[in-house]
């Protein structure tokens, strides 16, 4: 990979910014001083400093949010204001959103500039389970436990897959859902005469949110990465 390249992506600068460094003696491969932006390096062994800073590249980036009432789920927008205003020293990368939530609804979101993560994680065959805690307007009855397991035909026409329904207290449940459509889980309870007023997912397939703070942002840890990616493999 060529130097400026390398420096681009890990957000040093543009490849004129880092041919201005290098004629500055500012950047260094292996100890050595950078001549040429041309200049190869390897990402897996070599050691790039600039301006006695080590500069680590990633190929992809994976942060884990813990999306907070208000904001929408969108990378811009201009009216609305975004969870991207929660997302620093990233500016630099074309992150994405995996797993969109409406503007009320909190809990996990991911981002990802890995655009065949994304594909495995939000295409509807592979049934990526998404878990929410649901909290309703009314007594949950028991009967909905199968109504939701065989599907539900929502106002438009169309039929859900199965959901795993897990009631918790009189208004309160867990819900499973392997599907991601426009307000899904708010459209399901409606078509059963229910109304969500609270509504938080707390895992994506073998993500779960654990203690992320409320508005915080964080790296996958390689350990999360790593099932992650065997578990939603094509």
């Amino acid at each position: 990979m060529r130097l400026d390249k390398y420096l681009a992506h890990a957000g040093v600068g543009s490849r004129q910014g880092v041919k201005k460094l290098i004629k500055n003696n500012l950047i260094f491969v292996n100890g050595e001083l950078a001549t040429s932006p041309e200049q190869n390096v390897d990402p897996n062994v070599d050691q790039v400093h600039v301006d006695d800073q080590e500069v680590h590249y990633e190929e992809y980036v994976y942060l884990m949010m813990h999306k907070p009432s208000g904001l929408i789920s969108a990378t811009e927008d201009a009216r609305e204001k975004t969870i991207m205003t929660l997302v620093t020293g990233y500016e630099h990368r074309n992150l994405h959103i995996v797993g969109r939530l409406d503007k009320y609804t909190t809990g996990l979101i991911l981002l990802t500039d890995d655009g065949t993560l994304t594909h495995r994680l939000t295409s509807p065959k592979h049934h990526v389970e998404k878990h929410y805690a649901v909290t309703v307007d009314k007594p949950l009855d028991p009967s909905l436990v199968n109504k939701f397991a065989n599907g539900l035909t929502l106002e438009d026409g169309y039929k859900t897959l199965p959901a795993t329904l897990t009631i918790e207290s009189a208004t309160q449940a867990n819900l499973v859902v392997t599907e991601g459509k426009f307000h899904q889980v708010r459209r399901m309870f409606e078509k059963l005469g229910y109304e969500v007023t609270n509504l938080h997912r707390f895992q994506i397939g073998v993500l779960q949110l654990g203690k992320l703070a409320l508005g915080e942002v964080r790296p996958l840890t390689k350990d999360e990465l790593t099932k992650l990616i065997s578990l939603h493999k094509d």
